[in-house]
């Protein structure tokens, strides 16, 4: 009977943990994404156009990493859709929502589905920032 049990533990493991929250894959066919790095305006402008055109409540986002760059703070998100495959650098200005992410700086929400995050545009002459919003719930 014991060996009975490990086994259907096993078995449950092995089907939760394949059907458990992961990214889809996609693969980028732009290749304004591949040649320009994803801090840069080039790769910032396609992926505004990009975003514009699907709406962003058709994409789907996957945090990636937290990083600090000159006293600010940003998530790296995987942004995804049929006809895009992307990474979009966001600054975050209120964490309130996400306090664990820059707490832990980001190390346990690795892959994790962003549900409902939503971001604005800043632009001015020389720069474009995406710049955190809001978010329905994190899905780890």
């Amino acid at each position: 009977m014991e060996q009975k049990t490990k086994l259907m533990t096993l078995i449950l493991f092995l089907i939760l943990t394949a059907v458990s929250c992961d990214r889809p894959n996609c693969h980028n066919n732009n290749p304004i994404f591949e040649k320009y790095e994803i801090s840069s305006v080039d790769y910032k402008t396609e992926l505004i156009q990009q975003i514009e055109k699907i709406g962003q409540q058709n994409l789907t986002f996957w945090f990636e990493s937290y990083i600090k760059e000159n006293e600010k703070e940003y998530i790296i998100v995987n942004i995804q859709h049929d006809s895009l495959c992307a990474k979009g650098k966001i600054l975050v200005n209120d964490w309130n929502k996400i306090e664990g992410i820059r707490r832990t700086n980001g190390q346990s929400y690795s892959g994790a589905e962003l549900q409902g995050l939503t971001f604005n545009v800043e632009k001015d002459s020389n720069k474009i920032e995406l710049v955190y919003n809001d978010l329905i719930r994190i899905v780890d």
